[in-house]
């Protein structure tokens, strides 16, 4: 009835009221020959709940009085009196009366239930809302920001977020509140270690967002109404901010073990990897500088020769420390141009001549200019061809297709060698990963430094057995392609 009536004012309610009541007590009155008095009275009871249910208490009350007034004047026998000549009519009169009081108070009691479940209603929901906003924050700065703004737009309410740890600073606040207006509070609110909400004015109170008994900061409500404010959105913002700092501490931890572990794997690549290379050259330019040792010319070419080759792969393995250590997939950001990969290839053909004295290179695919970054590019392909020569035996033929399918340039290096075991097909892009397989000398970062690159381009690399022998190191780049269809014509 109340959504139906919902446009109604409080005074046309009233005259509609009145009206009915009126036409009851007409009929009761002009159709007396017809209509017993109890009839009438149940009418003027049915008005009197309707009139609980639709007004003002106050109004409701007047409105059942002066009905019950009405009724006892005009419709019992003693018609326009206050007299009464038969105890029964006195019995209908009181009965009558304290139903109709007695309707008005159940009806204003349901009333005000169903308005406190409806307001309760749109807290909870008005929570849920914020808790499913901040479950989706991982960030105590958008945390703040999200609480914020929920309590602006849903309580009126300008708030502060601040931090105690490690020292105190507002993480974030209402752009209508001065960011040091209330630091004088939260300062004192900070030194009493108050786990209590802490009114200062009427406008104005101090609630603490706590993890169990750990103060982890202040949140300053100010409002003209702080009655709209439910603690359990203090205890929500809390609980989302513990989740946040416990996060970012477990990344934290994370982000140092990795460190500590990569230190390790990293010495140890240093003492294997660089030290024995260091070694060979060391006692070759010792032997070949000793003037007590007479060395036959061709073995003193093998010794420098040694040297050189030593001092070549010492440098490989030194440059790529260097771009392990530089290369991250947070701050690696390509710098796309056109490139040609036929180009590209060739240039890194150049860079590992010397691998390749035993190996021939079989280059296909049709022209093309791709969006990539050349130098990045070109370093994946110089990885790739190299470790394909390192795994396979001498005189076998490297294959490089390039192809461009579905908007993404596609690279497929393929080897006739050893070929990888199916464990370690996700294993070898780790970084410092050496497979326990194959005695080859290597730092184990050439392929872990492809994924970055590879993954720095928003594209994949994974590996394949080759038909009839080996691996084929497929790597797949969404981009643009150029059409060189005009110009070869």
């Amino acid at each position: 009835m109340n959504t139906l009536l919902l446009g109604w004012t409080e005074s046309s309610k009233l005259l509609c009221l009145l009206a009915l009541y009126t036409t009851v007590i007409y009929i009761g009155v002009g159709f007396n020959a017809v209509i017993v008095e109890t009839d009438t009275a149940l009418l003027v009871m049915l008005l009197n709940i309707v009139g609980g249910f639709w007004l003002k208490e106050r109004n409701a009350y007047i409105l059942a009085v002066a009905s019950i007034v009405a009724f006892y004047f005009f419709v019992l026998p003693e018609h326009n009196s206050f007299e009464f000549k038969d105890y029964q009519h006195l019995i209908t009169f009181i009965v009558m009366a304290f139903n109709g009081l007695a309707a008005v108070r159940i009806t204003q009691s349901q009333q005000a239930e169903l308005k406190k479940n409806r307001r309760l209603r749109g807290e909870l929901k008005n929570h849920y809302s914020l808790a499913s906003v901040l479950a989706s924050k991982n960030e105590s700065l958008e945390i703040a920001q999200a609480a914020i703004q929920h309590l602006a737009n849903h309580y009126q309410i300008k708030a502060q977020v601040w931090l105690a740890q490690p020292e105190l600073y507002c993480l974030n606040y209402h752009p209508e509140v001065w960011l040091e207006q209330y630091q004088t509070e939260v300062n004192n609110f900070i030194a009493e270690n108050g786990l209590a909400a802490k009114k200062i004015s009427d406008t104005l109170e101090l609630h603490p967002l706590a993890r169990h008994t750990d103060l982890l900061g202040v949140l300053v409500v100010e409002s003209a109404n702080l009655d709209a404010f439910n603690p359990i959105l203090s205890s929500l913002i809390s609980l989302s901010l513990a989740r946040s700092e416990a996060n970012r501490a477990l990344t934290q931890a994370i982000e140092t073990n990795q460190v500590e572990k990569m230190r390790n794997t990293l010495l140890a690549a240093v003492s294997h990897d660089l030290k024995t290379p260091l070694g060979s050259i060391i006692g070759s330019a010792t032997t070949l500088n000793d003037p007590q040792i007479q060395l036959p010319d061709k073995m003193r070419r093998e010794l420098l020769s040694s040297i050189a080759e030593e001092g070549y792969n010492l440098n490989r393995s030194l440059t790529k420390l260097l771009d392990i250590s530089r290369f991250s997939i947070k701050t690696l950001t390509p710098k796309r141009e056109w490139v040609e990969p036929e180009e590209m290839i060739g240039s890194a053909l150049k860079r590992i001549e010397r691998l390749l004295q035993h190996h021939s290179v079989e280059l296909s695919g049709d022209p093309m200019l791709v969006s990539m970054d050349y130098s990045l590019m070109e370093q994946v392909v110089t990885n790739l061809i190299e470790n394909a020569a390192k795994y396979s035996s001498k005189d076998t033929a490297i294959d490089v297709q390039t192809s461009y399918r579905n908007n993404h340039f596609i690279l497929q290096v393929s080897d006739r060698g050893c070929g990888v075991a199916q464990d370690e097909k996700q294993r070898i892009f780790e970084r410092f990963y050496r497979s326990d397989h194959h005695n080859i000398k290597g730092t184990g970062l050439g392929l872990a430094i492809c994924k970055l690159i590879i993954s720095a381009h928003s594209g994949i690399i994974f590996v394949t057995d080759r038909q009839g022998g080996g691996s084929t190191f497929t790597v797949e780049i969404p981009c643009k392609k150029y059409y060189l269809k005009d110009i070869y014509e």
